[in-house]
């Protein structure tokens, strides 16, 4: 018989889609008042999944959210798997965990306790392929994330990547690059961004403003295991993307997706390709 209705999961509690609701007062609604959680799952297990508690738990510290089982790591992998279950997602799922502050209050909670919300989707694949056509990249301007190493997480406010795709959109890319305040390359709309030239591996610095992405730790700690010389701190501007010799883009959903032009200039995949084959190895060994 088909499934007629997801399954979402509220602090715990398994209930279809259509009975979530929220109140006027809910604070992510009002305030933004939380952040968000993507994960891969596949093969019975939450790729990556320690990293990413460690992402929520140093996001709960920073915004002073109450710890609760979000971080017990065995009680919130269960759930998750058994959502996915619920939801007859077998071959793969996308998962996202909203985390935002109950209770009420103005700018001043009331409460710090955090509510959860686990929703999954289905995935074509297992693992992470890599694109066979190379994506088409611009740049977004018109607004710039701040350049602090405290913007590290997934905030609800996600203002300037909803932007940047309805520019995206408009000039018919596949994606687009993020600036700081400083006008340097920090991201894409939704992954973090890697430049390769003469075998040297450049990536954006954690204090640039960029998410702390899961995968782009994971492929720093992969490859530091190889003879692939890594820059972690180097800054990029617009002027020097058409310098590079590929550039690919990183998120835990999709892995690796390489780029293939930016305006005029067309990019490799050669040593992009040899890091993802590495990259998948390492994971699912």
């Amino acid at each position: 018989m088909p499934i007629t209705s997801k399954f979402v999961c509220l602090n715990g509690r398994f209930i279809k889609e259509e009975e979530l609701s929220f109140d006027a007062n809910n604070r992510a609604f009002r305030y933004g008042d939380g952040f968000f959680e993507t994960m891969h799952y596949a093969k019975g297990q939450v790729q990556l999944f320690n990293l990413h508690l460690n992402r929520i738990e140093k996001t709960m510290q920073l915004l002073k959210l109450e710890s609760n089982i979000l971080l017990n790591t065995r009680l919130l992998h269960k759930e998750i798997v058994h959502l996915i279950n619920a939801n007859h997602f077998f071959k793969g799922a996308r998962i996202r965990i909203s985390i935002f502050r109950d209770g009420d209050g103005l700018y001043l909670p009331n409460s710090n306790k955090a509510n959860y919300l686990i929703e999954t989707w289905a995935l074509n694949a297992e693992n992470y392929p890599i694109n066979n056509k190379g994506l088409h990249l611009e740049t977004y301007n018109e607004l710039t994330k701040v350049k602090s190493k405290n913007y590290f997480y997934k905030s609800l406010n996600t203002r300037v990547s909803i932007l940047a795709s309805l520019y995206k959109k408009e000039l018919e890319a596949d994606d687009c690059f993020l600036l700081n305040s400083e006008n340097e390359i920090i991201e894409s709309i939704s992954s973090n961004v890697f430049f390769i030239k003469k075998n040297i591996l450049y990536t954006p610095s954690k204090s640039s403003g960029c998410v702390h992405g899961v995968m782009r730790e994971k492929i720093l700690q992969t490859l530091s295991k190889t003879n692939l010389k890594i820059d972690e701190n180097t800054s990029i501007k617009e002027e020097n993307i058409m310098q590079f010799d590929e550039i690919f883009l990183s998120n835990a959903i999709q892995g690796i997706q390489w780029i293939g032009a930016y305006k005029t200039k067309r990019y490799d995949n050669k040593i992009t390709k040899q890091i993802q084959k590495i990259l998948i190895a390492d994971i699912f060994s």
